[in-house]
């Protein structure tokens, strides 16, 4: 058990010196965004109350109906700690020094685990401690009963849990063999999310279940030592392999469009990155926006009455607006945060290349914008035509889809070059208060390139048709400023910032 602590105190300690240098870096920084992020989250406590208040404008609304809470906070705990332990255990070089010591593989795994739990339950409490102190300050007196105190830490475990199981057996070979353990427990991250949905019905049932799944995971988990290696092997072995491209990934219709260098540095980035992890984490988080738009759609349907301020016709056009934007900010300005900085020693053969910097950008943006399409695409397609909304309305949403994947893939495309991050154990991500001040400039600019032609919209259709056209240009006219200026960046890098 003694190195079991030993794996866990150095993890935890390495990834507590490394936030605190980075807090110490950004000191004004860190408040504005603390402060942004209070703001944000009292809002969110307004609105839970207002839901609560107005059940009758939500079919499937109650006083109690914590159930979908507790399943975005699931699915959300259980994305994060699968990426996580992607990043810090399948792919990380240090668990190869771990190997090598006399120490047992179970040993190694326990340690590793606890060093993913432990975030998880710090972050868990902090959002309580902010609820209970919010709840005070913005006078909303909702109360959070036992049975859901107890379920929020039930899933802060199972989310870890889960996440940190599925990310290793992500990684085994072939595909049978993942297939093989996926199958087997797939079906308990199913009735774990059903019982997080309906547990607010049934409380003490939901408790009994979780518990009961906890406990065969837990078995599971104790009983994986071989898996562990076996993953952490398969990584080694097939991530170094290259198969044959897909004829469609080569993209050679575009070489009209970019030229064949630019080309061939987009089909090279698009094929790279569907072999990461994090890329795919990205595009099944955006999918999952998807689904729970379409799964919101059937549950609650059209609001009977306006809802504040909000007349029942915007409810799902602003649900949409929020949609999109989030799948653009996730696909396109988080991704093209990590473009140079996920290249590691591979960027300086790329420098060394006679290609200049503004064809590679050129190449990493479509690669972007080619990676985001499907995702944006499945949010606005389908609840547009669930919602039966006018053709000119789908056609603008459309046309926001552009937008916002214009505006977000310049923005993504400048903090990669200005803020590369060439940590390897960060893999390519920039440091967490970047992070945050990518969103909030995303955020503003998002919001203020799509007002004017959403207020025309609102006004004339055909008008603000002509309005979104106009700014999709304009939109593209910022993604080739961020090109141009993460070029400029590019030339500037040299070797000295590796590892800063």
């Amino acid at each position: 058990m003694s190195a079991t602590y030993a794996i866990f105190e150095a993890e935890f300690k390495s990834s507590l010196r490394r936030n605190i240098q980075t807090l110490q870096k950004r000191i004004a920084s860190t408040f504005f965004i603390f402060f942004i992020g209070l703001i944000f989250f009292f809002a969110c406590i307004r609105l839970v109350k207002f839901v609560i208040d107005n059940p009758q404008l939500f079919p499937e609304g109650s006083s109690e109906g914590y159930g979908t809470i507790l399943l975005i906070f699931f699915a959300l705990f259980t994305l994060r700690t699968a990426g996580i332990t992607y990043r810090r255990i399948i792919k990380s070089k240090r668990m190869e020094l771990h190997l090598t010591q006399p120490i047992s593989p179970r040993k190694i795994m326990l340690g590793m685990f606890y060093s993913v739990l432990a975030p998880n339950l710090f972050i868990s409490f902090s959002l309580l401690s902010l609820f209970f102190v919010g709840n005070i300050v913005v006078n909303t007196n909702i109360v959070l009963t036992r049975e859901f105190l107890i379920l929020f830490f039930l899933f802060t475990i199972l989310s870890a849990l889960s996440g940190y199981m599925f990310s290793i057996i992500g990684a085994l070979h072939p595909f049978s063999r993942k297939f093989t353990f996926l199958a087997t427990l797939s079906p308990i991250l199913i009735v774990l999310m059903i019982v997080a949905n309906e547990s607010h019905i049934y409380p003490n049932l939901a408790i009994a279940i979780s518990i009961s799944c906890m406990f065969v995971l837990f078995i599971f988990f104790y009983y994986m030592d071989t898996i562990f290696i076996e993953a952490l092997e398969s990584y080694k072995v097939n991530s170094s392999s290259h198969k044959n491209t897909v004829r469609i990934l080569q993209f050679r219709w575009l070489n009209s469009i970019l030229g064949n260098r630019a080309t061939s540095i987009c089909s090279k980035e698009v094929i790279s990155s569907i072999r990461e992890r994090d890329v795919l984490s990205s595009a099944f988080s955006t999918f999952s926006i998807a689904f729970i738009l379409v799964f919101w759609w059937f549950k609650v349907g059209l609001p009977s009455e306006p809802i504040g301020d909000i007349p029942p016709t915007l409810y799902y056009p602003g649900m949409l607006a929020i949609s999109l934007y989030m799948g653009a900010l996730l696909q396109c300005t988080m991704l093209g945060s990590t473009i140079l900085g996920v290249e590691g020693k591979r960027l300086w053969i790329m420098k060394s290349n006679p290609v200049e910097s503004i064809i590679i950008m050129k190449g990493k943006a479509a690669a972007l914008i080619m990676m985001a399409l499907p995702g944006l695409i499945a949010i606005w397609l389908p609840i547009c035509l669930l919602a039966q909304f006018p053709v000119k309305v789908t056609l603008f949403f459309g046309e926001c889809l552009f937008i916002l994947l214009f505006c977000n893939t310049g923005l993504g495309i400048w903090a990669g070059s200005a803020f590369a991050n060439f940590d390897e154990s960060d893999r390519g991500n920039p440091d967490i208060l970047v992070q945050f001040m990518l969103m909030g400039t995303s955020a503003l600019f998002s919001s203020i390139i799509l007002v004017l032609p959403g207020t025309v919209m609102l006004w004339d259709h055909n008008i603000g048709l002509i309005a979104g056209l106009i700014f999709v240009v304009v939109a593209f006219g910022i993604m080739f400023a961020g090109i141009r200026s993460g070029a400029s960046s590019y030339r500037y890098i040299f070797i000295d910032s590796y590892g800063v």
